[in-house]
């Protein structure tokens, strides 16, 4: 229960950007054991208890649902006075287009608002007027980059101490759903409970490398805290690397530019300083002159993904590529899963569905997947399409990624075996796929949308959108089309829905014929982007050979074709690949893309680039495809049917001597461990006892089991 009021300044503007600060001071007789804590605030808040940064949300919120946080604070009470301090961010309203526009990830009404709720035994502190309330001296917001438009930058005014009046009481807190809406309107200021945990929060170190540079070991994502002494204005420049933009080397050779994103602070006197927003940063930049530096601390943020501790993939570079590609997806999931930390910070269907795939191998923990689908089912248009990044404030729509959406609910299906959240998602699956329908013409192929009809950052594309002349249709996206109809059709088979299923699957193989008689070339032996046989990328034969469009001899000639072709897959569409390869038997044509990724720990990266060739960002998770890799293939462990408690244990020699690790599969943890040696593989296995596992040894040997402890042999 959240039995609190919304308080605000008196003064407080509709639709403004602003930083406030609320502040409330009480006695406590004894330290409590707990202190249950449930606050919200409109745009955001930052609660700091004594001092201590305890905080930071609500959780990112959609259009149509708020949340609340709930925490136990009495790690940071203490008998006597205590003090809870809160700043909040007022954004401006999602419709005012007279101001800027920043944080695009975070909903806002335009209000400024606080509630909270401490139980601390004794007493329970509320929001009311006995809060005290201050503009803070923040004096603007800066938007010297569009590129980081999911953050804000601070120009700090240093200009005394805040003056305090009595809060204002707004409204009341709505949180229980059990009671009708009266007249049912609903208040637009409704909050539920948070769905996913707190972020956590751990210090990370930065090296003072000299020339006002601080370098940390890797990435990170959280709240720099620097405190000042001496007159004048600092400037604090943020950046992944040394090199910028699409120019990048080594991370860390000072030959190459120095840019980034930055904060300017004016101090005079003494002043300790933490901006409001996070910020992401490699590398540091403190320049500015009568002033010191007399304390600097980082404190980094995340979803806390715990991740098994005891995986070996049996070389220094695997292990390498599987610590940096781990550290990629823990930087880009926070509130929500982000494309990536350092720019746009928005949550986009294709890199969502992507980093669910790699988070479910690392823990059974589907709370941060679940929002996100139900994130992306509450942007449903009228007309069927998904936005293309959700929560935002700003439309965007790539009609591709509506497809990933219908993937996530089928891999979610796999993994956990949840058919509510299934039935739950039909409706919105019917909507898409409507959508697409519609864009299906005369042909049989779907013709080009007046959105974004990216793909992939293929070099050879401009902007991500396959090359068809002047064809006005899209047989990548075709091909699509008919792998997810085919999967909407499974899935509404699972659901009773089998005249869907049918209509579904009719309409699929209606698509597949379109592509076999207008895109298929017998000379070349590939599948055409367009109807003219002019242009071809591995893109099209990947789908055409996951949807089922070609088959056996036919499948495994287009992808022995298009290792050749000269528009390739990148980093973000190296599962589809990999997959693809793996099902017409070239799982060995996968090494020269994983080499590619072998080789960044040798130019200092510590997380994954956004694409290969042109790496704009230097953490973007859709690239992190070793975690899959190396949990299904190298140590072979994959979920069959989570529903039946059915697993496929089948690892992978391809060169190395040993490897073991813990994989996560939706039927409990499964430990595996080999070794090859003189010609022996061994084999042991550790699960949960019940499921089933098919275990396959590299020489074809299979064994059926329920034993929770396998171990097997088999000379090769």
């Amino acid at each position: 229960m959240f039995a609190s009021a919304w308080i605000t300044h008196p003064e407080a503007a509709y639709s403004e950007n602003r930083i406030w600060l609320f502040k409330k001071t009480f006695s406590l007789a004894e330290k409590p054991a707990h202190a249950p804590l449930n606050i919200g605030a409109e745009a955001c808040y930052k609660l700091f208890v004594n001092g201590r940064r305890a905080a930071f949300g609500p959780c990112r919120p959609s259009a149509e649902e708020k949340y609340y946080d709930s925490l136990d604070l009495a790690p940071y009470l203490r008998a006597g006075d205590n003090e809870l301090f809160c700043e909040v961010l007022a954004l401006a309203d999602n419709s005012d287009m007279t101001k800027p526009c920043f944080v695009y990830g975070v909903q806002r009404t335009g209000n400024m608002l606080l509630a909270a709720e401490l139980d601390c035994g004794e007493t329970v502190i509320r929001t009311d007027e006995s809060w005290l309330a201050a503009p803070s001296p923040t004096a603007d917001f800066e938007t010297h980059t569009r590129d980081a438009a999911g953050a804000m930058f601070e120009e700090h005014a240093h200009g005394g101490e805040p003056v305090w009046r009595a809060a204002k009481v707004a409204a009341r807190v709505d949180s229980l759903r059990e009671k009708p809406y009266p007249w049912g309107i609903v208040n637009p200021m409704f909050v539920i409970p948070r769905p996913i945990p707190m972020l956590y929060q751990k210090e990370v170190p930065f090296a003072d490398a000299g020339d006002g540079y601080h370098i940390a070991d890797e990435l990170t994502f959280g709240f720099p805290r620097f405190s000042f002494e001496g007159h004048g204005r600092v400037k604090v420049t943020y950046a992944e690397s040394f090199g910028s933009g699409h120019e990048k080397g080594d991370r860390l050779d000072r030959s190459l530019p120095f840019r980034g994103v930055w904060d300017e602070i004016d101090v005079d006197g003494a002043l300790t300083w933490e901006p409001f927003w996070p910020r992401c940063a490699r590398i540091l930049r403190i320049e500015g002159e009568g002033v010191r530096l007399v304390s600097f601390a980082f404190t980094e943020i995340g979803y806390p993904l715990t991740v098994p501790g005891d995986c070996d993939f049996g070389s220094e570079a695997d292990n390498a590529l599987w610590k940096i590609s781990v550290a990629t997806l823990m930087r880009c999931m926070q509130e929500s899963y982000e494309d990536c930390p350092y720019y746009e910070q928005l949550q986009y269907a294709m890199d969502t569905s992507l980093q669910m795939i790699f988070n479910y191998q690392l823990t059974d923990d589907d709370l941060l997947a679940r929002k996100a689908i139900r994130d992306f089912r509450l942007s449903q248009r009228a007309d069927g399409l998904l936005s293309s990044r959700y929560p935002t404030v700003e439309a965007q729509f790539i009609p591709s990624f509506s497809f990933y959406y219908i993937f996530m609910v089928a891999e979610h299906w796999k993994r956990f075996g949840d058919l509510s959240l299934v039935r739950g998602n039909l409706r919105a699956i019917d909507g898409v796929l409507e959508w697409f329908g519609g864009c299906v013409d005369e042909t049989g192929l779907i013709r080009r949308s007046m959105y974004w009809d990216f793909i992939d950052w293929a070099a050879t594309w401009q902007a991500g959108v396959p090359t068809v002349g002047d064809d006005c249709h899209m047989a990548t996206a075709s091909a699509m089309y008919v792998y997810f109809l085919r999967a909407a059709a499974a899935l509404s088979d699972l659901c009773g829905r089998t005249s869907t299923g049918d209509e579904y699957r009719a309409r699929a193989d209606r698509c597949a014929e379109a592509i076999e008689r207008l895109c298929w070339d017998e000379e070349r032996g590939l599948y055409a982007d367009e109807t003219k046989h002019v242009y071809f990328s591995q893109h099209m034969q990947v789908w055409c050979t996951l949807a089922g469009i070609a088959d056996g001899s036919r499948a495994r000639r287009i992808m022995e074709n298009a290792a050749a072709l000269e528009t390739k897959c990148t980093f973000a569409y190296a599962y589809f690949w990999f997959r693809a390869l793996e099902q017409v038997g070239l799982y060995d044509e996968c090494e020269p893309m994983i080499d590619r990724l072998r080789a960044l720990p040798s130019l200092h990266c510590t997380t994954i680039p956004e694409t290969p060739d042109a790496p704009r960002s230097d953490c973007h998770a859709w690239g992190a495809i070793a975690i899959y890799e190396f949990a299904a293939v190298v140590l072979g462990v994959r979920t069959v049917s989570a529903a039946e408690k059915k697993l496929r244990i089948a690892p992978r020699i391809d060169g190395r001597d040993h490897a073991h690790g813990t994989v996560y599969t939706g039927c409990g943890p499964v430990k595996v461990a080999w070794t090859y040696s003189d010609g022996l593989f061994t084999l042991r296995v550790r699960s949960a006892s019940g499921a089933e596992k098919e275990i396959v040894l590299p020489d074809g040997q299979t064994v059926v089991t329920r034993y929770a402890d396998v171990s097997l042999a088999a000379r090769l």
